[in-house]
């Protein structure tokens, strides 16, 4: 299966995602929005798309002019039925594709937080094999309204809309299931989180450290996840 990644910062990279294809036998192409002059594939050069997360908001396109002609990508991905996984900014762009709303979550919400995965959500073909709940990565200030038509994924104590499954094959979330360890620490050090102090949904560097092996269990959903995506895109492709 040919994979296209939509990359907005050098050290949010694809992680664990990447591993995983590579190690199934798919490729994996890349559009690096913060190089100059970014360029997009055609459609017909991938099956399907990975949208990464980044420290921008939706509504940055003033600072960084290239969301508009991602978002127009995005349109026109998704009209064309391609398999796609989204994930933070990543999902906060495909929910406003889709009709949804995004805007400043009640509180951030930084580091290992449990999120319940709702019981509609887990009969959803893309999430088979996912628990109820798992304590998964969290990194955002802003959050997204369930797209009309959509199927709310779960959420956590910290967010209402932890992500959504639309039609068969696009998914967004919220939380982070790619990060390796490395890249959670490149992350600590890019938002000078070192001297943060506690906060309700806010966890110190200290505390995040301390809960990085728990890094295995978003891992685990992504792994079953991208077994999911590929068996669609085989199913489809047979018929």
């Amino acid at each position: 299966m040919r994979w296209h990644c939509l990359q907005h910062l050098p050290d949010e990279g694809p992680g664990y995602a990447a591993e995983w294809l590579v190690a199934h036998g798919h490729t994996l192409s890349f559009t690096r929005l913060f190089e100059p002059n970014p360029v997009f594939p055609p459609l017909a050069d991938f099956d399907g798309l990975l949208v990464l997360g980044g420290a921008m908001s939706v509504h940055d396109e003033e600072n960084f002019s290239w969301l508009r002609a991602e978002k127009a990508f995005l349109q026109q991905t998704l009209r064309a039925g391609k398999i796609t996984l989204a994930i933070c900014l990543g999902a906060q762009l495909v929910a406003q594709a889709l009709g949804g709303e995004v805007r400043p979550n009640p509180e951030p919400e930084i580091g290992y937080w449990t999120v319940r995965f709702s019981a509609k959500a887990l009969t959803h073909p893309l999430l088979r094999g996912w628990p109820d709940k798992a304590t998964v990565l969290h990194w955002h200030f802003d959050t997204f309204t369930v797209p009309p038509g959509a199927l709310r994924v779960g959420m956590s104590a910290g967010c209402a809309a932890q992500g959504f499954v639309w039609g068969d094959g696009i998914i967004g979330l919220q939380f982070h299931p790619e990060m390796t360890e490395a890249m959670v620490e490149k992350l600590i050090a890019f938002e000078d989180h070192e001297a943060a102090e506690e906060q309700e949904f806010v966890q110190t560097a200290n505390q995040i450290r301390a809960k990085l092996k728990s890094g295995w269990k978003g891992r685990r959903l992504l792994e079953a996840l991208l077994a999911n995506m590929v068996a669609l895109h085989e199913e489809e492709a047979i018929f």
